[in-house]
């Protein structure tokens, strides 16, 4: 980790830059380290079994959860990915069958997506290798004190209000 150390104590630094606990620094470093290669190890399985993308499943997951029908903005609010592509990967899951779109009746300009039958056994289906996954590659922080405690301290930094 010695390429991400702290640079404000170089003798050219800007002295009121911030200065990080180093363990902050490396627990950051260690979250999307960690991330990146679940995320990957994940798509991997999955595409190894003919099987869409993680965040194929985050969409799905997204729109089932939202009793079957969700817009992209319902949609955005529940992703663990950034939704930069959104509207490109929603017509490709539609093309796949996974989602049916439809015009919002009230204003016509809207469109909202249905969950399939088929999106839903897809949705199970890749939860079943994520959950699995999951369990393998996360089992190292149930060695914690109290792996909810940062879970929640996590929340508490994806969402500063929750304090």
């Amino acid at each position: 980790m010695d390429h991400h150390t702290d640079v404000t104590n170089s003798k050219s630094a800007n002295k009121t830059a911030p200065n990080p606990d180093p363990s902050h620094v490396a627990i950051w470093i260690a979250l999307n380290r960690a991330r990146g290669a679940l995320m990957r190890q994940v798509d991997k399985t999955l595409r190894d079994k003919g099987l869409p993308p993680l965040t194929w499943y985050d969409v799905l997951w997204s729109i089932e959860q939202r009793g079957g029908v969700a817009r992209p903005a319902e949609i955005i609010e529940d992703l663990l990915f950034e939704p930069s592509a959104l509207s490109h990967m929603l017509r490709r899951i539609e093309a796949a069958g996974l989602l049916r779109a439809s015009i919002v009746n009230e204003d016509r300009r809207g469109r909202v997506f249905h969950i399939t039958p088929e999106g839903k056994v897809a949705r199970t289906t890749i939860w079943q290798i994520y959950g699995a996954e999951l369990e393998k590659h996360l089992a190292p922080l149930g060695q914690l004190f109290d792996p909810y405690a940062v879970a929640k301290a996590l929340e508490k930094v994806a969402d500063p209000s929750l304090d």
